[in-house]
């Protein structure tokens, strides 16, 4: 009797369920909601801290950090290439004014054709500095694919905002004066007979008055806070661009080729805070020189000048600033070359390896 229930019960236990082992890992799977070590969780399961899906912890756990150059994103390698040289290419109108080239370049006009304008007298002369930096600070600032979030990926929708908040700043001093020539305009056409008036007077009228009224006007204020906004965006700018240099080298050389826009922004910001608060450390110069970030007339007056010129502290800190651009534009070139030769190398490798096999397997068949 005793022996016949010791066999029913090891009848029973063989054929009870048993659940599938479970996988710990060695490695640390934190939640991507709030760091909780979520790899002694089921799979299906839920974070006890926070709830979050244990399966997306595990998916971007699997998700490099900080992937190389050669394996990011090809979509944001692009953008943060092309910015890095489009803010290369700041001190191109200055330099062009003055050797007096922009004179002699032609520019797109709508009226007067005949007699036609150069590039130093149409408007994009005065936006040019202001448009090159918010493009190439947008580029900069583009979204990155296939990493794990970090810390200061804020940085991006700042950075965003505070290029078009440049942007915005830096127009007003030239839409005011677009905005005189617009109500001077319209002024005109009211002085013709009624008959003859233009079906477009009315709205040269309200566009050229609103703006007056309500648009932003060319003050002290408005420049200073130019200053300050762009300084911020540069400093905020130096976040993607360390991201992209040491996914293509060593830190320590990425940071001392960032440490001239850094520190000149820092400085900047320091200057638009005192010159704010009225206190006499500002210099005089500062005023009418730093109302942006990037001063390139001072870069371009070596050109004219190089050997009275370049001693002077303005000369010294835009060419920091640009030769950092350039070494950052240099930097991200040579890497960008590299990755796609190594890519063409695998593709090449791939095809030759695929084209053996088929060669063996055609072999073998016959």
């Amino acid at each position: 009797m005793v022996g016949r229930r010791i066999c029913l019960r090891a009848h029973q236990i063989s054929i009870m369920p048993t659940s599938p082992p479970i996988d710990l890992p060695t490695v640390t799977i934190p939640c991507y909601r709030c760091g909780y070590d979520v790899r002694a969780q089921p799979v299906n399961g839920r974070c006890p801290e926070c709830a979050a899906s244990v399966a997306d912890s595990r998916r971007l756990a699997l998700i490099p950090r900080r992937p190389a150059w050669r394996d990011a994103d090809p979509r944001w390698r692009r953008r943060i290439l092309t910015g890095s040289w489009i803010l290369v290419l700041m001190p191109l109108m200055a330099v062009l004014q003055q050797f007096q080239w922009t004179e002699r370049i032609p520019a797109p006009i709508f009226y007067d054709v005949q007699r036609g304008q150069s590039l130093d007298e149409s408007c994009f002369a005065m936006v040019y500095l202001y448009f090159m930096f918010c493009i190439g600070l947008v580029l900069l600032f583009s979204k990155e694919r296939n990493r794990q979030p970090a810390r200061l990926d804020w940085t991006q929708r700042w950075g965003v905002t505070g290029s078009y908040g440049v942007l915005l700043l830096g127009i007003p001093a030239y839409a005011f004066i677009m905005a005189l020539v617009i109500i001077g305009i319209a002024a005109l056409l009211q002085s013709m007979p009624l008959r003859y008036q233009p079906a477009v007077t009315p709205l040269l009228v309200k566009l050229g008055t609103g703006y007056v009224y309500y648009g932003p006007h060319p003050t002290l204020l408005a420049e200073a806070s130019l200053a300050c906004c762009s300084s911020i965006v540069v400093l905020l700018a130096c976040v993607p661009l360390f991201n992209a240099l040491r996914s293509s080298g060593p830190r320590v050389p990425a940071g001392i080729v960032l440490a001239p826009l850094a520190l000149s922004a820092v400085v900047q910001v320091g200057y638009v805070l005192a010159y704010a608060l009225h206190l006499n450390p500002v210099p005089p110069d500062w005023v009418g020189n730093h109302f942006f970030y990037f001063n390139p007339e001072a870069l371009a007056s070596w050109f004219g000048d190089p050997g009275r010129i370049f001693f002077h502290g303005n000369v010294i800190a835009e060419a920091a600033k640009w030769l950092a651009c350039v070494g950052i534009a240099v930097w991200l070139t040579i890497a960008q070359i590299s990755a796609i030769c190594r890519r063409r190398r695998l593709v090449r490798t791939a095809s030759k390896r695929n084209r053996s096999t088929g060669t063996q397997e055609a072999l073998t068949s016959r």
